[in-house]
């Protein structure tokens, strides 16, 4: 992260950990049973300069909890992540980050979802790359 984002970038992953914690009816220690996974679906570079970037990532992501009584059962979303990007210390750091919904395509696949179990199952099984953030 750039110098003067960090604290700020801490303040808001907090913030938004706790709506999402609060939106899953997540408690202390029930987070064996949430499934959180992202994928990139493609990158662009809007605006490049040698001192500031900004990069857009289209994302595709899957979010829930793996029980039949969960509030959010797992789902699938599409968003646009825009990251500004500063040259600091010789390397681009981190200075922005904002998110909004979409590009999101038709489903065209008549399959029904899966159960709940069947992502417990994935997720257990499937092992996603550590988070390193």
């Amino acid at each position: 992260m750039a110098t003067d984002a960090v604290n700020s970038q801490k303040k808001a992953d907090d913030r938004d950990a706790k709506q999402l914690e609060a939106r899953l009816g997540l408690d202390q220690g029930d987070g064996s049973r949430m499934v959180m996974r992202a994928a990139p679906m493609g990158t662009r570079v809007s605006s490049y300069s040698p001192e500031v970037a900004t990069i857009q990532v289209w994302m595709s992501e899957i979010v829930g909890m793996t029980s039949s009584d969960s509030p959010v059962p797992v789902s699938a979303s599409w968003s646009t992540y825009t990251l500004t990007l500063q040259w600091q210390k010789s390397d681009w750091k981190l200075a922005v980050i904002s998110q909004e919904g979409g590009p999101t395509p038709l489903q065209t696949s008549d399959a029904a979802p899966d159960s709940v179990r069947t992502f417990e199952k994935m997720e257990r099984d499937f092992h996603a790359p550590p988070y390193i953030g």
